[in-house]
């Protein structure tokens, strides 16, 4: 059984930030034309540099020119964070055939969990499809969130801020994309639910449910 993430009293009372940790839910996302839903909360996102980078240095990859008009467009909102370990990869880039490391993205993302939060009131709210959960509950399961897409829909669901879960999932496997239909929600306790359950509920900027 996995411990819990943290005691949460009053939500409004702290800082949430949303970190994307992988590609799988931008290009999932932006398959279906849903990377709007990302903003719902309100929060702000913060999306690992070499994980920006994975999901759209090729042009013709699933998603990729979705995700940068999507980041164009919502710039105050949505922040690619910049890392050691992505400028390092880059400078040795040419040594490797213009390739970077397999892992660049992950430990990219292992990189600005490790550094975040930076205050007592702050958490995060990870969005992770990568199979390998574990190494982020060692960092501080205090102050994290951890999500699957999967997870995410179901809230905004829950929230009556999209309509149906399921039809997007539908959406996506038409797409070809697969991503995994874990369960980390239920993983935590009651009160961290209704605390995130309440911050998706909130109606902010106008946001219509429906994909821009």
């Amino acid at each position: 059984m996995r411990e819990k993430f943290f005691n949460l009293s009053c939500v409004m009372d702290i800082d949430v930030t949303i970190i994307v940790t992988d590609t799988s839910p931008l290009i999932t996302l932006a398959a279906v034309q849903c990377l709007d839903y990302l903003l719902y909360s309100a929060l702000p996102v913060v999306i690992p540099d070499a994980v920006f980078y994975e999901a759209t240095h090729a042009s013709g990859k699933l998603g990729a020119q979705e995700i940068m008009d999507w980041y164009h467009r919502h710039m105050d909102m949505v922040r690619i964070e910049p890392t050691e370990i992505f400028k390092d990869a880059i400078i040795l880039a040419p040594t490797k055939g213009g390739r970077l490391s397999r892992d660049t993205g992950e430990r990219a993302a292992m990189e600005i969990v490790r550094n975040f939060p930076l205050k007592a009131t702050e958490r995060a709210i990870l969005l992770v499809d990568d199979r390998d959960i574990d190494r982020y509950l060692i960092i501080d399961a205090q102050k994290l969130i951890l999500l699957t897409t999967w997870d995410y829909l179901n809230q905004l669901e829950e929230a009556r801020r999209i309509e149906s879960a399921n039809a997007v999932m539908e959406l996506v496997h038409k797409a070809g994309r697969n991503p995994p239909m874990a369960d980390l929600w239920h993983q935590h306790d009651p009160e961290i639910r209704h605390a995130v359950r309440s911050l998706l509920e909130k109606t902010h900027r106008g946001f219509d449910p429906k994909p821009s």
